[in-house]
């Protein structure tokens, strides 16, 4: 009888891993580029965007990081986190990762993920900013939500000698942008082709 009684607990517990649903806390600034890789791949994790204001304040990046937490932990959904490992709360991120049980992909941050730490490092030489269409338009929403000024944004970037825009196809910025870009920036920008093969990869890794 006993040897029965385990033998349905172990086919429960089986059933409920199988089924068990994934959370993944991302970064909204990879938004576009993972929907496209998750439907190319038919993942289908429930999604928990942060708020872009995560660049801009370490307590708000703590904060949407524990309500990420706390949501997954209501629903005991597995918890996977697409964040740098080096972006900035107060609290480390790889603490918060090892508190809960999750998991997160080995990038210091979102340009790491999406082409790798070797090329990033390669095209990062010469003072060069590299950034993706969402980054751009991040920035100008800050500016016009009062989060960011113009000043802070020169201050911030006026240091490099060129910015490098990833272009996936998946969300290219029109010229007037870059223009408008350049002339808030006064810096020079080059538009640079990648795919998104090192993001797929990643992420089957990460969810599967």
């Amino acid at each position: 009888m006993q040897n029965q009684i385990n033998t349905i607990e172990t086919s429960i517990a089986s059933t409920s891993a199988k089924y068990k649903t994934t959370c993944l806390i991302a970064c909204p600034i990879f938004q576009k580029e993972l929907e496209s890789v998750l439907s190319e791949l038919n993942l289908t994790p429930k999604i928990n965007y942060m708020h872009y204001t995560i660049h801009n304040s370490p307590l708000k990046m703590d904060e949407e990081l524990q309500d990420g937490v706390d949501q997954a932990l209501k629903t005991g959904d597995d918890i996977r986190f697409l964040v740098g490992r080096h972006c900035k709360g107060k609290r480390n991120v790889e603490d918060v990762v090892e508190d809960c049980h999750g998991k997160i992909p080995q990038g210091r941050n979102c340009i790491d993920m999406l082409i790798g730490r070797e090329l990033t490092n390669e095209l990062q030489k010469n003072r060069t900013s590299i950034m993706t269409p969402a980054w751009i338009r991040m920035i100008n929403q800050s500016i016009r939500e009062g989060n960011w000024s113009e000043t802070d944004a020169r201050l911030n970037l006026g240091w490099y000698n060129k910015i490098l825009i990833l272009d996936t196809g998946i969300e290219p910025l029109s010229d007037e942008l870059i223009m408008e870009f350049y002339d808030l920036t006064q810096v020079e920008i080059e538009i640079f082709p990648i795919d998104l093969e090192h993001f797929k990869a990643l992420l089957q890794d990460l969810l599967q």
